[in-house]
């Protein structure tokens, strides 16, 4: 009975691996890969594994893509590791181990980080609901300065100066919470962006531990 590991990465190539092993491996341009598409490979102890990374022992034993129903796309043969490779190879998994170690010291799991990203955004939030109020409150108080220069052009006389450095004040304010509102937003999607890989790494953490039993 063969055993299946079903691992969620990040990423679709991996920068250690050199251009003419991507060459021999036959392996499409991130590009052209069919959404929800993955690799299936098997390895020498009889265990299938599912990735939607590109591994260097998949290339080494060979692998198929497949499309989101489990339809074969594609059939690669498996291609030697030259010296050069092995050595990226063993690089590229201690650095890996040194990235999760670091991580872990940091979250207990992808539920931990998850609450921290949403933490983070929560606090950001409440700055877009403060910064919303006053930003209405300083809409309404422009539309009252304009009011009162609008009543002083219709009765012909002129626009009082103060109401004139009113508006132009105003304005200036409006404009500086706008911009506030804009930096918070884009805050929120550099905290997702932030917290996406982190998370995206602990599941695939906790799969490998739930599958090495």
């Amino acid at each position: 009975m063969k055993i299946v590991v079903f691992l969620m990465a990040l990423v679709l190539t991996s920068p250690l691996l050199s251009s003419a092993v991507w060459a021999r491996s036959g392996l499409r341009a991130n590009e052209r890969m069919p959404e929800g598409a993955y690799f299936r490979h098997e390895t020498s102890d009889g265990v299938v594994h599912l990735n939607r990374t590109l591994s260097m022992d998949a290339i080494r034993s060979g692998y198929q893509l497949l499309d989101q129903h489990g339809r074969v796309l594609e059939q690669v043969e498996g291609v030697p590791l030259g010296d050069a490779e092995l050595k990226a190879q063993r690089m590229q998994r201690a650095r890996q181990a040194r990235e999760d170690r670091d991580m872990l010291r940091l979250y207990a799991g992808p539920e931990d980080a998850v609450r921290a990203r949403d933490r983070k955004v929560e606090a950001l939030e409440l700055g877009i609901s403060y910064e919303e109020n006053n930003l209405a409150q300083l809409q309404m108080k422009l539309d009252d300065e304009i009011a009162t220069a609008a009543r002083n052009e219709r009765a012909g006389r002129d626009v009082p100066a103060v109401v004139k450095e009113a508006i132009d004040r105003l304005q200036r304010q409006i404009k500086a919470a706008e911009n506030k509102l804009e930096a918070f937003d884009k805050e929120i999607d550099q905290a997702n962006q932030e917290y996406a890989p982190i998370i995206d790494r602990l599941e695939v953490i906790e799969k490998e531990k739930r599958a090495g039993g």
